[in-house]
């Protein structure tokens, strides 16, 4: 957007060039100014409001996978026994399916894990069909108004 010209004479033409002159450097010094200080703050910047929080994010992340994994990293040694099972009848015996302690553990903290994730969707439905609702019996109440 360019603006009209006030200027009359050239007395004014040459304070106004003047002033332009003086402002153009003003500006040139703070650009300067700013660069400096931004090279200076750059660093502490980076490093602490970059370098410390990704670095404490990924330790306590490393920290977390060491906490949650099983613990059992050595190798195990596994002795080759053969044990022979029978019932007194000679019947021999078969190891069921049963589950330990801790799968069942594992499977109800999974399923406690996904409700907490599915509870906030359940309840944004319902709070949705409630609306809904309300909505729908004040248009019929403003339509029972409107028609008395």
């Amino acid at each position: 957007m360019i603006r009209e010209s006030k200027i009359t004479t050239l007395a004014e033409l040459k304070k106004r060039k003047k002033q332009v002159r003086m402002e153009a450097e003003l500006a040139k010094r703070e650009f300067a100014h700013s660069l400096g200080t931004t090279r200076g703050n750059a660093g502490n910047f980076l490093l602490k409001n970059v370098a410390l929080p990704a670095g404490g994010g990924i330790l306590g992340l490393m920290a977390l996978s060491k906490l949650l994994s099983s613990g059992n990293n050595r190798p195990q040694v596994i002795k080759e026994t053969k044990v022979i099972h029978e019932y007194p009848d000679g019947n021999p015996y078969t190891a069921g399916n049963r589950r330990s302690k801790r799968s069942r553990a594992k499977q109800f903290t999974a399923l406690m894990g996904s409700l907490r994730v599915l509870m906030p969707i359940l309840q944004a439905v319902i709070g949705a069909f409630n609306t809904h609702k309300a909505q729908e019996a004040a248009k019929e109440a403003k339509s029972a108004a409107v028609r008395k």
